[in-house]
């Protein structure tokens, strides 16, 4: 009897580390994911930034990565939630149903264009070349009605490389990459 109390206990201890620990796990394989497809994109057309700071009226916000080629300035946001989700690219609200439970969340849209909004200020660049990406990681199936790049990891190059046509001159694209580059090695270290 003291041993079945005991693998109770134990297994009570094993799940209670799991779903505590779980999520944080889940965020960076997700994480590492993304920037994993990302290398391989061509470095001869693509030119990837990570996080990378940007100034906000209330402070800073971190956009975790942006591509910029000659087919546009590629921001990236990434979110890690499982289970199928419902939206439209209009709704405030999108809709997560996770096995027997359902739960809504901001539109992510609206965040990645404030991110547009910052990067584009920080880049200095003026021609409408930016482009939001938003990334469900974690298994996610994405039912979104947009017209907007709303994908997971494994088609985020595609969704990238569907861009073809040129909108920014070779000299655009290196003026921008400088301009967040030098934001990330600000922020990293410290200068």
């Amino acid at each position: 009897m003291v041993k079945y109390i005991i693998l109770i206990v134990g297994l009570a201890a094993i799940f209670a580390v799991v779903h505590v620990f779980l999520p944080g796990l889940r965020a960076r394989i997700g994480a590492s994911n993304v920037s994993t497809r990302l290398s391989l994109l061509p470095k001869s057309e693509y030119v990837t930034i990570s996080d990378i700071p940007v100034k906000t009226a209330k402070g800073q916000m971190l956009v975790k990565h942006v591509v910029v080629s000659r087919y546009g300035v590629f921001v990236i946001l990434v979110k890690n939630i499982p289970g199928r989700i419902f939206g439209s690219e209009a709704e405030e609200r999108w809709t997560q149903k996770y096995f027997n439970t359902e739960r809504t969340f901001r539109n992510p849209l609206f965040r990645c264009h404030q991110q547009i909004s910052r990067i584009r200020l920080a880049s200095g660049c003026t021609k409408k070349a930016f482009f939001p990406v938003i990334v469900f990681t974690g298994g996610a199936s994405v039912w979104v009605d947009s017209t907007l790049d709303i994908t997971t990891p494994r088609y985020l190059n595609k969704c990238i490389r569907a861009h073809d046509r040129p909108i920014l001159t070779e000299d655009e694209v290196h003026h921008i990459s400088i301009k967040l580059s030098e934001l990330h090695y600000r922020s990293t270290y410290g200068v």
